[in-house]
């Protein structure tokens, strides 16, 4: 065990000196009137399934920021992600806050989830997003490092919690709108199912298109 640490942490600190000459910042915001709508946490069945039914119906693609031992358990869920037109990201693969982790953790959260999503899809994530946006500049080299590019929001409106109805949610999106939008809702919240068409109708009826965070970075 020992020995596996201390391999973990020189492959970190390799990966680390490699990747902060070439990491890019953060992804904060998108451009011009648009906007990306991103999930994070999931798979999480019940909850995936109707939130793809939805964005089908309504023709937008999304992007979804995958915690990776879940994506292990439900990989048909991680393909119909795929399927369905839609960017899978790494969302790490046990969803601690990885500015609290010793070196060498930071650096598997981001490969296992990576590898995760890799085994399932065939390819390897470009972006991904640290849980509760919480990073540093160590947490960044070490995305860098494995490839990923960390993307941020501009416009939360805390679904996580679980306290907003469906209305109350949507009109909280919707009265922040803005141009360059990432949206951040939560997989495994029944309001936001609820809230989706409204918000998306919302948006068209603002004058927004859809895109997905690769969009963005093209």
């Amino acid at each position: 065990m020992k020995r596996n640490i201390v391999l973990w942490a020189l492959l970190a600190c390799l990966a680390s000196g490699a990747a902060a000459a070439s990491a890019l910042p953060p992804l904060e915001k998108g451009k011009g009137r648009t906007v990306a709508i991103t999930f994070d946490d999931g798979p999480r069945p019940g909850y995936v399934e109707p939130l793809l039914d939805i964005l089908r119906e309504k023709g937008v693609r999304a992007t979804f920021f995958v915690v990776g031992r879940y994506a292990t358990e439900y990989p048909h869920l991680v393909r119909a992600m795929a399927g369905g037109g839609h960017v899978v990201g790494d969302h790490t693969y046990y969803h601690n806050n990885l500015t609290t982790l010793p070196p060498e953790n930071v650096y598997r959260e981001w490969r296992l989830c990576s590898e995760a999503i890799e085994s399932i899809l065939g390819k390897k994530p470009r972006s991904a997003r640290p849980p509760g946006g919480q990073l540093n500049s160590f947490v960044v080299e070490q995305a860098a490092g494995e490839g990923l590019r960390i993307v941020l929001w501009t416009n939360n409106p805390g679904d996580y919690t679980g306290s907003l109805t469906a209305q109350e949610l949507t009109r909280k999106v919707l009265a922040k709108a803005a141009p360059g939008d990432i949206l951040l809702l939560h997989v495994g919240v029944r309001p936001t199912i609820e809230a989706l068409p409204g918000i998306i109708d919302g948006y068209r009826k603002k004058g927004f298109s859809f895109v997905t965070v690769e969009d963005i970075t093209r």
